[in-house]
Order: C-alpha cells, then structure tokens, then sequence
C-alpha cells in the first residue's frame, strides 16, 4: 500500500510514502532534493527495493528464498540470491562474534514461546530442549561460488527479521542519497535512519504507553535502533515472558536489561548488536559496541538509564 502526499514548506515540498512489507509500516520522508521528480522516482526505488526484499526474505511469504531453504533442511543445498546469501553471511558473523548470543536458527523455539504466548502458559523444559537442540547458526552452510545455502539438520529454521529491516534501511538511504535527496527520514518499523538535518529521536519508555519517551537522542546522519522486553511478552504467575529469546538457553533473555537503544552509521549492524547486547547485558555487551564504534542508551530492569560517553552531549532524559 502506497500513500504519497506533497506539502508546501518554505523550501522543497514534503514528499511521503507509507507502505507494509517486512511485517511492519515503514515511512519515508524527504523533505530536501535536488530535484523533485528525480526525488520521487528515488522514494519509489527504495519503496520497490523494500518490497523487493520481502518478497524474497519473508518466511511468512512460501515461495520466498528462504521460505524455500527452510522446506529443504537436512536435504541439501538450494540456490539464493546476492541478498539472501549476504544477510546469511552477516548473520554467521554476528552469531560467531556474540558466542551465539545473537542467532537467526531461533525459528523453532519462537514459534514455541509463540503458541504458548496465545494459550497464556509456560513450554516444558523437554519442549524447549527439543526446540533448542534445532538452533545453532554453524548448521548454515553457505557456498560463495555456487551462491547456494543449506541447513544441516532435518527440522531446521531460519529467520531474518532480526536483521532485515535495518539492510533493508540502509539500502533505502543509499538509493535516496544516489537520486540527490539531502533532507530525508526513514522509519521501517522503528529502525529509524536520518539523512540530513539533525533530528531528535525520542526512545521509548519501557513501562508506559507506546508513544511516550523516556528520553531522546539527536541524530545526524545516523541510524537508531531500540530493543527492549515491552513490545512483545505476555505474563504467567507475575512472569513476564517476553520475545528476546537467548539462543543460548532457550528461554527469553534475562540480563537486567529492559532495552538497548544503538546509534550508528549501520542499521544492519544496530540491528544486530541490539539483540546482541540485549542478551548478553551491559557488561558483555558494551566492549563489542566499544569495538565496533556504537553508542547506547541502557535501560537496566530497575528503570536506570545509561549512556556511552560519545552521547554524553546528544542525549536528553526527559
């Protein structure tokens, strides 16, 4: 679905598009350019880009690439494209960096926390062990010659939510910047890209309402990222059971993180590390963030609120 409006400021008229791919609304923005149709025919690139991408990378789509390559685990090798095979590669890298911390072989136990989130109850260990005994980002075989990717095991499943939406972001920036586009915003479902003028981005509180900020951050062409245990959990018994599953344990992460809130030059990257740090906590988490050259925002479980020293001036807590 596309909805494009022009509006009328001092300078370049607003251009918009509101459209769904990805499992979620994304919205494009721009607000300066060089040219006003060569501007309109970039939004329309990024958004056919965007569509592009789902219809090859969504698992909920069936003839997808990946949808494919999860019909065939334990059954050899199947052709992908240059984005599906890149993305799984990136995903091997960040599963090995994290020590698994980070995995997109999760599919299996999700949809376990998943049925048991509708029926308001908690898996079995045995459920969980079977699910889990499935994941392990190792089990993704990928041959860069023949571009074909396998999955070892029979039962096997992958997903690449937990990092499309920010390729499929960046990718929307590098067209809009290529068609002249100065001015811009990007929102593909919360992962939030900035071209131009500096923005402030507000970050979500974790006990209040959608909508209000428990601070905000200034962006510059930049990219942020937020993830947190109160988009997504259902509780049992004063539990709360939220959608961040640890790889690791099989259950949802407990790190005495509430949310992680990454800015960077990548939103890839951040859409990686956010799941990364989320599961591993600040003190694991911080020294790779340091190393790759992201900053944070950390809300721990006790509503503390830290921030890493290159945002000391940027962020707000409001």
């Amino acid at each position: 679905m596309q909805n494009q409006t022009s509006k009328t400021p001092a300078q370049d008229a607003v251009l918009e598009t509101t459209f769904s791919a990805l499992g979620t609304g994304n919205n494009i923005q721009l607000y300066r350019y060089e040219d006003r149709i060569a501007a309109s025919e970039a939004m329309g690139r990024a958004q056919e880009r965007v569509l592009g991408l789902h219809d090859r990378l969504s698992v909920f789509q069936p003839e997808s690439e990946l949808s494919l390559l999860n019909a065939s685990a334990g059954c050899g090798p199947v052709p992908v494209g240059e984005d599906a095979f890149h993305l799984l590669s990136e995903s091997k890298r960040y599963s090995a960096m994290s020590g698994g911390a980070f995995s997109i072989t999760t599919r299996v136990l999700s949809a376990l926390w998943r049925i048991h989130a509708r029926c308001g109850t908690v898996p079995s260990r045995a459920e969980v062990e079977h699910s889990l005994s499935l994941v392990g980002d190792e089990d993704i075989l990928l041959d860069e010659i023949a571009k074909t990717a396998e999955l070892r095991r029979f039962g096997q499943s992958v997903d690449l939510g937990s990092i499309a939406k920010g390729y499929a972001a960046d990718e929307v920036r590098r067209i809009l910047a290529e068609g002249g586009v100065r001015d811009a915003l990007i929102n593909l479902g919360g992962t939030v890209v900035t071209l131009g003028r500096t923005r402030r981005v507000g970050i979500q509180h974790p006990d209040r309402l959608t909508g209000i900020a428990m601070g905000r951050v200034a962006l510059t062409n930049a990219c942020v990222v937020t993830s947190g245990d109160y988009e997504r959990y259902y509780e049992v018994d004063g539990v709360r059971y939220h959608h961040i599953v640890d790889p690791r344990t099989g259950y949802p992460a407990r790190s005495g993180l509430r949310s992680v809130t990454l800015i960077g030059n990548s939103a890839l990257e951040l859409d990686a590390f956010s799941t990364v740090v989320f599961v591993l906590g600040a003190e694991q988490g911080l020294p790779l963030l340091s190393q790759a050259g992201v900053d944070a925002v950390l809300v721990t479980d006790k509503l503390d609120v830290f921030c890493t020293e290159g945002l000391s001036e940027n962020f707000e807590l409001l």
